[in-house]
């Protein structure tokens, strides 16, 4: 995800610097957050179990905000207050969104580089979570989010309406969500008797979970999508996507691929370089998705397929599969792919930054590859590419119209990858 994230800028500077916002004390603290402006930070105890953005009521942060904060951060929680009066000041002053405005993607940007700054070894998607104003703006950033960015809303004693500065923008009448939401919703009035604390408590805990650890027998502790083709062929594709995670380019195009016979299987990169893995690690990992999914859904052609952070690691990792699965592999598709590959997302990644210092050279490894089953695609108006160097190579080099996201025809690029793999099947067949 090459792009600047202006919203966080003053969180992400403390990132990027090495700037440590967090003390060892179990305490809140007020930390500046994008364009929520300052927010009550406070800090799990023990092992971190979510990411929770707690929304007050119309009266602003009070003690008992602060009571419900500490009482989700003994269950783990990391918890950013939002004082919601003061955003919805913000959020009308800024000129950058002029018709409306993207809610939810401030709670991302936050989770993003908080989560980084603590170095967490899991990724939780943040948790939307309010009372009274706070609640119905955590359903409306919730309703807006494309799917895989938010694990979903609790909403205690909704307010009957949004504060009209919000202006959340629609959600995007293409993206249908298999149920209905992009998260989980939880809705409740606050009963007598009750706290605030204990009922967010109540709706917010069977959601907050630990990391589970992995293991080598299956495939169920990775981060995976499945997208089962209904009328299915003997195809599959693995998509690792670029470090936004899975969603906008990857999530469409292999929607598309699905539509067309071909099942998919996704690796959220956002989720599975989080934390640092060997390029051997990767390659052990894509082995095991592959054996689990061939066996499962009975294919036999395997088209391995990368965007962004996605293909710089490709062919690290198909070099090293072991000799019977790389066997396996038909095609390689590397979209909008950079001269080094990082194995684990970084905050300067988001900001459009070149590699870290400790990035391998893609170039060397992409030499070791086969030529005629690599497709290279790039958009006509990336500079920071490989693929305008591999035209005589072998490879199949396509450049499209546009930048790093190809002109938005994500439709488009799918029908490119399947009519260069099918060639290449005919090919081995023939």
């Amino acid at each position: 995800m090459k792009f600047f994230c202006k919203k966080a800028a003053a969180v992400v500077v403390a990132a990027v610097c090495g700037v440590s916002m967090f003390s060892a004390a179990h305490a809140a603290e007020s930390i500046s957050g994008g364009r929520y402006g300052q927010v009550t930070l406070t800090k799990p105890t023990g092992d971190m179990t979510g990411f929770v953005v707690l929304f007050s009521e119309q009266s602003g942060w009070t003690p008992a905000d602060q009571e419900a904060a500490a009482a989700l951060a003994a269950r783990g929680a990391m918890v950013i207050g939002v004082d919601t009066p003061r955003y919805a000041a913000r959020v009308a002053a800024d000129k950058t969104e002029k018709s409306c405005h993207n809610l939810v993607g401030d709670a991302e940007n936050m989770s993003h580089q908080l989560e980084r700054t603590v170095q967490s070894n899991h990724y939780f998607s943040p948790i939307l979570v309010g009372t009274g104003q706070g609640a119905i703006l955590a359903e409306s950033s919730l309703k807006q989010a494309p799917d895989n960015t938010v694990a979903g809303a609790v909403s205690l004693s909704a307010d009957a309406q949004l504060d009209a500065r919000f202006k959340p923008c629609p959600p995007d009448p293409t993206i249908i969500h298999a149920k209905g939401l992009p998260g989980f919703m939880e809705r409740a009035a606050l009963q007598p008797g009750q706290t605030k604390a204990t009922a967010l408590v109540a709706m917010t805990g069977p959601h907050l979970r630990k990391a589970g650890p992995t293991t080598g027998g299956d495939v169920s502790d990775l981060p995976l999508i499945e997208l089962r083709a209904a009328q299915p062929t003997d195809m599959l594709a693995i998509v690792i996507s670029g470090d936004g995670g899975w969603r906008d380019l990857d999530k469409t195009m292999a929607l598309a691929l699905q539509r067309d016979g071909v099942s998919v299987i996704g690796i959220d990169s956002l989720r599975y370089f989080w934390s640092e893995k060997t390029p051997q690690q990767t390659a052990d990992d894509l082995a095991r998705v592959i054996r689990a999914y061939g066996a499962r859904w009975h294919t036999s052609h395997v088209a391995l397929v990368g965007y962004s952070f996605g293909a710089d690691v490709m062919p690290f990792a198909y070099n090293r599969l072991p000799d019977a699965v790389r066997a396996q592999v038909s095609y390689i598709s590397l979209m909008g792919f950079s001269p080094a590959a990082d194995f684990q997302i970084r905050v300067t990644g988001w900001l459009g930054m070149r590699a870290s210092e400790k990035a391998l050279k893609v170039r060397p490894e992409l030499n070791k590859l086969p030529p005629s089953m690599v497709q290279c695609i790039y958009g006509e108006k990336e500079e920071d590419t490989l693929c305008p160097q591999l035209t005589k190579t072998g490879i199949e080099v396509v450049k499209l119209p546009g930048d790093h996201h190809f002109g938005g025809d994500y439709d488009a690029l799918a029908r490119r990858i399947l009519a260069g793999w099918r060639k290449q099947i005919a090919a081995q067949q023939g």
